[in-house]
């Protein structure tokens, strides 16, 4: 079902500034779509439109197949939440629980399930510090988790964020759009715009580009990116992982389509072109010995030998030291580790606290892990329960599988259907894995 549809949608100004032309949109239910534009395209105009904010100048607004009117304006904007660019022109009361508790009282909801949203989202956001804290006295990265905490609690079908990660730290971007992927496990819709075109990759399912208020172009993250000459006369900024691989394809390294994640990345280069490797010496070497390459624990490690990957030593180097190896020939077959996947209960089925620390305690001691990583509230939450420490705080999938693909054993805690969304990568890379469920 479509969540969001706009059909000819135009606005003018009352200065006469033309903001939108025509534009084409549509968001579907449990869809994660980002907006791309340069200053002045046209999307925060395009959000307000999105609850009735503002009434287009020409065009149509559907949501879920209403039509945005007078008679349904109340019931639009409990579906759809708006999350501004510019958190001050959201919060205004005297504190950070009060101004999350705004919304839930105007939905007439009960004072327990007031406060029991409240704590929830205060938690979600980890933000519980800040409750009784002015918002003005805020950082504009906690200001703007804050501003997004106020929307989640009145608990929309469809999330819309104007930028929602400008002012964050890596930390702070990194926890904001992992807490807008359970959301989006959980079905709801989520809309953002946003400037950065390597967030937008990675993240999105469908992406909109907007220029002087018209939709440039719209199609699936691979199809966008791969134009180069679009990006450019739309006045973006290629992925830095783009940028990489049009570097390598120029020099023969790499082939294939255009990757988004350094996963797709590896898979594109050609590894013939690798014939000089950098390895840790298994044993004294002298310059011109012929050595074997395997991977072991993460590294490569160069012993005297002929078998398998071979090549000849370009200096003398003691155990444990870093030489170089030339006249690379064969396959590296690395000792890939395994990955288990662990589905603590997301925060709608009881969070953590739902979790049997024995049953997780028991898991983790039957299975061998050198690296360990933590998505979601609950995951992170039930980590620190347990005493544990996060490897990966950033990027877990890809990173937990790269480090299985280095040879190291993963361990990941998941919330919710993020397990699942772990293990689907997990067997596109036909990594060994095991999965329980708490």
């Amino acid at each position: 079902m479509i969540a969001i549809e706009t059909t000819g949608l135009e606005y003018t100004y009352t200065d006469g500034t033309n903001a939108l032309s025509g534009v084409n949109f549509e968001a579907k239910e449990g869809e994660k779509v980002a907006v791309l534009g340069p200053n002045g395209s046209g999307k925060t105009t395009l959000f307000y439109h999105f609850n009735g904010l503002i009434k287009p100048t020409r065009g149509e607004v559907r949501v879920f197949g209403e039509s945005i009117s007078k008679n349904n304006i109340d019931k639009i904007r409990k579906r759809v939440g708006i999350v501004f660019q510019e958190p001050d022109s959201q919060l205004f009361a005297p504190t950070v629980y009060e101004d999350i508790a705004f919304g839930p009282k105007n939905l007439r909801l009960g004072s327990m399930e007031i406060k029991n949203r409240v704590t929830q989202v205060l938690h979600r956001f980890e933000i519980e510090a800040l409750a009784q804290k002015n918002p003005s006295n805020l950082s504009g990265g906690q200001k703007k988790r804050a501003a997004i905490a106020g929307v989640v609690a009145m608990e929309p079908d469809i999330l819309v964020l104007d930028e929602p990660t400008s002012g964050m730290d890596a930390c702070g971007i990194t926890g904001t759009m992992e807490i807008l992927d359970e959301l989006n496990d959980e079905g709801k819709t989520i809309i953002i715009s946003t400037h950065d075109c390597d967030l937008a990759a990675s993240w999105a399912d469908r992406i909109y580009i907007l220029n002087k208020g018209r939709v440039f172009k719209s199609g699936i993250p691979k199809h966008i990116f791969a134009d180069e000459k679009l990006i450019a006369e739309a006045g973006l900024k290629q992925p830095v992982i783009v940028q990489t691989y049009r570097e390598f394809r120029a020099r023969g390294i790499s082939r294939g389509e255009v990757p988004l994640s350094v996963l797709d990345f590896m898979d594109s280069v050609d590894v013939k072109v690798m014939n000089i490797r950098c390895a840790i010496a298994g044993c004294d070497v002298e310059a011109g010995d012929e050595v074997c390459l395997e991977i072991k624990n993460g590294m490569l490690i160069a012993n005297k030998g002929s078998n398998g990957v071979t090549g000849r030593a370009v200096f003398d180097g003691k155990k444990g030291e870093d030489i170089a190896v030339r006249d690379v020939a064969g396959d590296i077959l690395q000792h890939e580790g395994t990955i288990t996947i662990i589905r603590v209960p997301g925060i709608i089925e009881g969070g953590s606290r739902a979790a049997d620390l024995d049953r997780v305690r028991d898991i983790l001691s039957k299975n061998k892990h050198q690296k360990m990583g933590a998505m979601g509230t609950s995951a992170k939450v039930l980590m620190t329960r347990l005493g544990l420490v996060c490897d990966f705080e950033f990027d877990v999938i890809q990173s937990g599988i790269l480090a299985a693909l280095r040879g190291f054993d993963v361990t990941i805690l998941a919330s919710g259907g993020m397990a699942d969304r772990v293990a689907e990568k997990v067997k596109e890379k036909k990594l060994k894995y095991s999965c329980f469920v708490l």
